[in-house]
């Protein structure tokens, strides 16, 4: 039986790949994949696909079979083991550029498993606690694809069912820490979504609550990261010179407790905020220990929340900061090279990026 990727590559004939892409508006990078079986369509590129090609329909059937299988509730009813079933499924998908919107929608119906856990009255134990750090790293990648204004329910929904868990449940002490950290990582994703939705006080509020919570968890590096994160907002929306002061704190409190990526993560907030003063030297420093510390990375030693900075991620953040000191020659060809590796996967941190690329070139 045809494929789908098969009939496009029948179908488009001696066009080029690139010009069957430029016609149905996609990427032609997702397209070669899409060809490849590599990528499942989705109901819009399928009949975008179609138009391109004439089709007539014929290549939106073939999709149909390729195409996940939507949501469906028992008897057309939603019951609590319903919640359940969905939270499961929820949590086995990695979220992608192709399902993220899906995902949110689902996060938002699906009532967390913290709930279901109080109302039981059941003792929290280890596995609670494991499928409530997954949910929390399952958000964050959610938050790779999707604004703060779409995420910012669940997320936010998430962190309250979690404090509820902490504050109703029963558990040991051990239990009691693991959930602290979770709620600290909880509320500094809270922060910086509610960040992105605009929502500044409420997320300076988060922040802090994600400092106290890691700090009684005995998480010294979330609770620094929450405070940098602070100081990244303070930068941008307020003042600069207070934002220089929270981010050396955070960095100066983890230094000697902090993975080196970490470390270079919370250097990057002190590059920012200098940059947002106008202290070159300052941010020069600060871009310097960024590098000196990514180069003694050990992996085995990062919370699972430094998965997003890589070398392309610090070449945007040093990119970023001289365009900010209005030093084009320095800019542009970081940026250059570091959007290089990006593509329609991570469409936000691509357009976001390019438009720092085109106000240095500017």
């Amino acid at each position: 039986m045809e494929t789908f990727g098969q009939a496009v590559h029948r179908l488009r004939g001696d066009l080029s790949l690139r010009e069957i892409a430029r016609r149905a508006h996609i990427d032609p990078g997702h397209l070669s994949r899409i060809e490849a079986g590599k990528r499942p369509p989705t109901p819009e590129l399928a009949a975008a696909l179609d138009a391109a090609l004439g089709a007539d329909g014929a290549l939106v059937a073939v999709a149909a079979p390729a195409m996940p299988e939507r949501w469906k509730l028992d008897d057309g009813l939603w019951r609590p083991r319903d919640s359940e079933r969905l939270a499961a499924a929820v949590l086995a998908e990695t979220p992608t550029a192709e399902n993220a919107v899906d995902l949110a929608h689902q996060w938002l119906i699906a009532e967390p498993p913290q709930i279901y856990e109080v109302r039981a009255g059941r003792r929290i134990g280890v596995r609670t606690v494991r499928e409530i750090e997954q949910r929390v790293h399952q958000l964050r990648q959610l938050d790779d694809h999707v604004g703060g204004s779409d995420t910012y329910a669940m997320v936010t929904a998430e962190l309250v069912a979690t404090t509820k868990l902490l504050r109703d449940g029963a558990y040991t002490e051990k239990v009691g820490r693991r959930l602290l950290v979770a709620i600290g990582e909880l509320a500094q994703l809270a922060g910086w979504v509610t960040s992105d939705a605009g929502r500044y006080a409420e997320a300076k509020r988060l922040y802090l609550v994600g400092v106290r919570a890691s700090h009684a968890g005995g998480d010294v590096a979330g609770a620094a990261n929450n405070l940098s994160s602070l100081a990244y907002q303070e930068a941008n929306v307020g003042d600069p010179r207070e934002a220089d002061r929270l981010a050396r704190s955070a960095y100066s409190g983890a230094k000697a407790a902090a993975s080196a990526t970490t470390r270079a993560l919370l250097a990057e907030r002190i590059a920012w905020a200098a940059a947002r003063t106008g202290e070159a030297g300052g941010a020069e420093r600060a871009l310097a220990t960024v590098e000196s510390e990514y180069e003694r990375r050990r992996p085995a030693d990062d919370p699972i929340w430094t998965y997003w900075l890589t070398e392309d991620e610090i070449g945007v953040m040093a990119g970023r900061v001289w365009t900010q000191l209005r030093r084009p020659l320095r800019a542009v060809p970081v940026l250059e090279r570091a959007v290089a590796g990006y593509g329609e996967e991570t469409g936000r941190e691509t357009a976001l990026y390019l438009s720092w690329l085109a106000e240095s070139l500017l």
